[in-house]
C-alpha cells in the first residue's frame, strides 16, 4: 500500500448513494448493481441493469445499510457487501454455499474495487471494517465465500474476494463444496 493514503470505509447510506453509483461504474459492475446475492435467480434475470440498480436504490432508501464503501483520499474506491445471511436470498438455494450448521451468521459475500484502487490493499481493509461493523450489528460469526484460485485470476472473477486475503485476516474454512470455493468463517 502506498504510504499518505488517506483510507476510509462507510456504510452505504442515502447521502453516499452517489458515491455507490461512482464505484460501480457505468456498467453498474457488468449490471449486477450488487443485487446477484438478493435476489432468485430467476429474478435476477427478470430484470435488466436499470431495474436491478433501482432494486437497490429502494433498499438503501428504506434505510438498510447494504454494505460498505471504500473511499482512497476522499475519492470511492471500492465496496463489500455485508449483513445477515437471510438477507441474500440467493444462498437459500445455493448447494455449493448451503449453511454449514444452525449458527447466525452475517455475510461477506462480494466485493468490487474500481481498476485504479486495485492492489492497494482495500479487499483486506474492506474485510477489518466488515467485521467491525457486523460485530457492532450483534454478529458473533461473519462467513464469506471467497476463490481459491490455482493460478492468477481475472479480477471480476474474483469478486467474492480471494482465500489467501481471507486467511490473513484470520478466517478458517469450514467446508469446500466445490475446489475452488470454501466457505470461511471468523468469529467476532
Amino acid at each position: 500500500m502506498e504510504k499518505n493514503l488517506k483510507i476510509q470505509i462507510f456504510p452505504l447510506t442515502n447521502q453516499r448513494w452517489a458515491d455507490f453509483e461512482t464505484v460501480m461504474g457505468k456498467s453498474g459492475c457488468g449490471g449486477c448493481w450488487c443485487a446477484w446475492w438478493r435476489l432468485t435467480h430467476k429474478d435476477f434475470y427478470a430484470i435488466n441493469k436499470e431495474e436491478r440498480k433501482s432494486f437497490m436504490r429502494t433498499i438503501v432508501q428504506e434505510g438498510v445499510e447494504p454494505g460498505l464503501i471504500a473511499y482512497v483520499d476522499e475519492e470511492p474506491a471500492g465496496w463489500a457487501t455485508v449483513a445477515p445471511r437471510e438477507d441474500y436470498v440467493r444462498l437459500k438455494t445455493s448447494r455449493i454455499l448451503a449453511p454449514v450448521d444452525d449458527e447466525q451468521v452475517w455475510c461477506l459475500p462480494c466485493f468490487f474495487i474500481r481498476s485504479k484502487f486495485r492492489h492497494m490493499g482495500l479487499m483486506s481493509k474492506l474485510i477489518d471494517t466488515a467485521l467491525e461493523y457486523a460485530r457492532a450489528h450483534g454478529a458473533r460469526i461473519l462467513e464469506a465465500y471467497p476463490n481459491d484460485p490455482e493460478k492468477e485470476a481475472n479480477p471480476l472473477s474474483i469478486y467474492t474476494g480471494v482465500a489467501s486475503t481471507f486467511l490473513a485476516a484470520g478466517f478458517e474454512e469450514v467446508a469446500r463444496r466445490k475446489p475452488n470455493r470454501p466457505v470461511m468463517r471468523k468469529n467476532i
